[in-house]
């Protein structure tokens, strides 16, 4: 008996058929589709992410009228729709902070578009200050929409804005995201 144990060739277990064989080919596009989409889905949305937190810092520290700061945002060739550049912009924002008190700036929804080149970034804000505020809670007076479009590079590491153009829209107008925000913040008023 020990003897045929040695001899005999163990059996080759049954070759897969045609549809086991098809069904590991699926298997392994299945896993990798999911590998290559989760590799495009870390790689988009942390880029996308990395602009819209640059477009919150630049709306809170313009409240905070630190145009030092907003200036570190502008690349050295930024021009705005009416062919501003930094510095004319900067000059524009500090008239602003003199004369305005108590900006509220309060930006909704944010697309951003990284498949172009350069980056796109489209953004609706709400903006207020002083007395607005005040009638808001009086008699729901939110402020003003604005949609801004912003052309962005990242450069040495840091996104920056090469080209911004903006202009007054109506709540109508206003992104998909943008009144879902507003219910958020303003939950008596819409």
């Amino acid at each position: 008996m020990g003897s045929d144990l040695k001899t005999k060739k163990p059996e080759k277990p049954d070759a897969p058929g045609f549809f086991g064989r098809l069904f590991s080919l699926m298997i392994i596009l299945s896993a990798a589709a999911c590998f290559l989409t989760r590799f495009q889905a870390c790689q988009k949305p942390d880029e996308a992410e990395e602009i819209r937190e640059s477009l919150r810092t630049v709306a809170v520290q313009a409240e905070k009228k630190n145009l030092e700061k907003i200036k570190g945002y502008l690349a050295d060739d930024y021009r705005d729709f009416e062919g501003r550049d930094s510095a004319w912009t900067a000059s524009l924002l500090e008239y602003y902070f003199k004369n305005y008190q108590g900006i509220a700036i309060h930006l909704l929804d944010i697309y951003v578009d990284i498949n172009k080149d350069p980056a796109e970034a489209e953004a609706d804000v709400l903006l207020s200050s002083g007395p607005l505020e005040t009638l808001r809670k009086l008699v729901g007076v939110v402020g003003v929409y604005y949609r801004f479009n912003f052309s962005l590079e990242k450069r040495s590491g840091r996104w920056q804005i090469i080209y911004a153009a903006w202009k007054e829209v109506d709540s109508n107008s206003l992104l998909p995201g943008s009144r879902a925000i507003l219910k958020k913040i303003f939950p008596d008023q819409f």
